[in-house]
């Protein structure tokens, strides 16, 4: 039943309290820890891997922050299960690889979570909604130290945290945002920028990060190496990177506004009544006609919408997400009818009306 709890309430992050939450969705801060006494895990066996999973979930069913959470033992999860926790970023395709020995633990609110026995014993993870790089790094060390009394972590006085892959030495942060760029992508300065971007260590995924294709103009953007930086400067040099590139989009925008309005009105409201009407749509149709949709808002082009009401779509219109809100494995045909009409009704509902 801990999916479908779940599935009731959006994550905190699609609430769209944050700054900026019109062209950043969400921030999320990571940390890679591994355990002292315990091979990294690609050289650790199933009794290891297993001892590990034990650990870490001990400790973290004592800390305050996964109070009344969830837990998931990926072993016993269902493979629709698996994917709607990839839907909802709380977990990355390679968590879901192998699910032997694996383990996730969501908080309540699902905006701090904790993979065990991914690339490296311990993923700690947290989000905020829009640009809020600082409120994800303060959750995220309030779990850190919380397990770090309980679990005894890998570290050295030279190197920092010691994480299975090298460029996650040091603090073992990563930090990404997840940003909507559609001015960029009209205007044909995307590929320039993300080139740009690649040559001073950040990378650019889709929107469900690593190996996910890029969709609706969403972009996962990253730092790519943490040895020999700080926390404050590794969020600095990110948080300097979207800053400018919220100006970037921003501007872009004005210019099609200016040069090509009549056009840009034309794409808009053509989305939106694709949206309220139509009655078969597929997931990347969905996400294209949305991206345009939360354009025309973001421009004032469209006013009777919210950018928490087209977050929240952007999760639910998900194959499962929407098979486990009907309670029905569906196939394409159908997931695509029900998406429709998923689309269609949350469009007519007022913001302040919650849905069954």
């Amino acid at each position: 039943m801990l999916i479908e709890e779940m599935i009731k309430h959006p994550a905190s992050w699609l609430l769209a309290t944050g700054d900026e939450c019109e062209v950043v969705l969400s921030s999320r801060v990571r940390l890679a820890r591994n355990l002292e006494k315990h091979r990294f895990t690609h050289n650790a066996g199933g009794d290891e891997l297993a001892a590990i999973l034990d650990e870490s979930h001990s400790a973290a069913d004592q800390t305050k922050t996964f109070e009344d959470g969830f837990y998931f033992p990926m072993g016993s999860v269902p493979e629709l299960n698996r994917q709607f926790l990839v839907e909802r970023h709380l977990v990355s395709t390679e968590f879901l690889s192998s699910s032997s020995n694996r383990g996730l633990v969501v908080n309540k609110s699902q905006d701090v979570c904790l993979m065990i026995n991914e690339e490296d014993h311990l993923r700690l993870q947290a989000y905020s909604s829009g640009f809020d790089l600082m409120g994800a790094l303060s959750r995220v060390n309030k779990l850190d130290n919380e397990l770090a009394p309980k679990l005894e972590f890998a570290f050295s006085e030279r190197l920092g945290f010691l994480t299975a892959c090298p460029t996650n030495l040091g603090t073992g942060l990563r930090a990404s945002v997840l940003m909507h760029l559609p001015g960029l992508v009209h205007s044909k300065e995307i590929h320039k920028l993300l080139e740009h971007l690649r040559k001073i260590h950040h990378s650019i995924r889709g929107l469900y990060g690593e190996g996910t294709d890029i969709m609706g103009n969403f972009f996962q953007i990253s730092n790519s190496a943490t040895l020999g930086s700080q926390e404050e400067e590794i969020l600095n040099n990110l948080g300097n990177v979207v800053t400018n590139l919220i100006n970037l989009e921003q501007q872009a925008r004005k210019t099609i506004l200016q040069k090509a309005r009549s056009l840009l009105e034309d794409k808009v409201w053509r989305a939106y009544g694709l949206l309220k009407y139509a009655r078969r749509v597929d997931t990347k149709e969905a996400l294209s006609l949305i991206s345009a949709v939360r354009l025309g808002m973001g421009m004032g082009i469209i006013g009777d919408l919210t950018v928490r009401k087209l977050n929240e779509l952007l999760i639910y219109v998900q194959p499962a997400h929407l098979q486990i809100a009907s309670g029905n494995t569906m196939d394409q045909s159908e997931r695509d009818h029900t998406r429709a009409t998923y689309i269609r009704r949350k469009l007519s509902t007022p913001d302040n009306v919650q849905e069954d």
